[in-house]
């Protein structure tokens, strides 16, 4: 019997403990992200909005090489899917030709995605909305 309740002693022990160091771990790395997210609201301009926090009180955490390094590369990936109200567009290699009114290009000021979009360029990257199969 003491030999049981020492070894479940030991064993939850470590059990905490691991759930501890994970739990530390996780909770500094994301306290030091950077969001960036493309809403697309009800009238279907886009906004983006950043959220910043930061655990730690040193504001040099990061250099300002790294950060520039980070910032370009976040802006020069495609994104998987562009959800909008008007449906999902996903991107292309190889865009299709579409009519003007049919394309809304969201790195012009006063383009906006409407029902007849079918093709979106968003940081120069192009999308388009896949046809549903009925």
């Amino acid at each position: 019997m003491n030999k049981r309740l020492r070894t479940s002693v030991v064993v939850l022990g470590l059990t905490v403990l691991m759930g501890g160091v994970i739990t530390a771990i996780q909770s500094q790395t994301f306290a030091n992200e950077i969001k960036t997210e493309v809403k697309v609201t009800g009238d279907s301009k886009t906004s983006v909005t950043k959220t910043e926090t930061k655990a730690t009180d040193d504001s040099n955490w990061l250099s300002p090489e790294r950060k520039k390094e980070l910032t370009h590369i976040a802006q020069s990936k495609q994104p998987h899917v562009l959800l909008t109200e008007h449906g999902d567009f996903y991107p292309v290699k190889v865009p299709n030709k579409y009519q003007s009114d049919q394309v809304a290009n969201l790195d012009n000021k006063g383009e906006e995605i409407t029902t007849k979009t079918k093709q979106v360029i968003l940081r120069n990257f192009t999308y388009e909305k896949k046809e549903e199969e009925n």
